[in-house]
């Protein structure tokens, strides 16, 4: 599913008083952005867990999956974990770097929400 996300983003500044004296407001910095980004859903995890396959440059070790049409690469950035019916309060994602610089042929990764709740904790990726 392809999304794109326009973001603008402002700061409302405001004067603020210092030793009854009327400061100049701090200089205001305009972001302009446009995002975008192609999420795949992974399924649900169950006790047996989830595999996915992707390919690694070897030249700087990005990760990526090719497009369905097979004409251009998808770089994998990140890969999140989070309750379905709670994903905002409860997404949490893995560690991608260390698979990056070891460039290893499998890797494990579990991860759960804690017993008292928040977000979800994935363990550091084993090579």
């Amino acid at each position: 599913m392809m999304r794109y996300l326009p973001i603008l983003a402002t700061a409302l500044l405001a004067a603020g008083c210092a030793g009854g004296k009327l400061s100049a407001p701090d200089p205001e910095v305009l972001i302009r952005m446009v995002g975008h980004w192609v999420d795949r859903d992974l399924g649900i995890a169950t006790a047996t867990g989830i595999a996915i396959k992707v390919q690694q440059q070897p030249e700087d070790g990005a990760l990526y999956i090719m497009r369905d049409d097979g004409a251009r690469r998808m770089m994998v950035e990140n890969i999140f974990c989070a309750r379905p019916d709670d994903w905002q309060a409860t997404v949490g994602q893995i560690d991608l770097s260390v698979v990056r610089m070891a460039r290893p042929k499998e890797v494990r990764v579990s991860c759960a929400l804690p017993p008292s709740g928040g977000r979800v904790i994935c363990t550091e990726p084993e090579l």
